[in-house]
């Protein structure tokens, strides 16, 4: 990944596409758009997590809620109250 990462930065490509790595956008603290994801591995009030190329996101919160799913894009609502990727 070495080489396509200095191409990709080099020539000043968008990174979440050309390394496969999550966009992840926040509105405050009550929303969460996450793009570039593999896969939802836990589904809460209290948590979600998402698997991404690098490495599994997780949200903890209140009143977590998925409002959009797509294949490209996945969008939680709630009180956010922390993010991490875990190892």
């Amino acid at each position: 990944m070495g080489f396509r990462k200095n191409m990709t930065e080099a020539l000043e490509l968008p990174k979440e596409i050309m390394l496969n790595l999550p966009l992840i956008s926040f509105i405050g603290r009550e929303e969460v758009s996450i793009e570039n994801y593999k896969g939802i591995l836990e589904y809460g009030e209290e948590t979600v997590r998402v698997g991404t190329a690098a490495g599994v996101l997780r949200l903890t919160g209140r009143g977590l809620c998925i409002k959009q799913l797509s294949a490209e894009c996945l969008v939680v609502t709630g009180r956010v109250e922390k993010m991490e990727f875990l190892q």
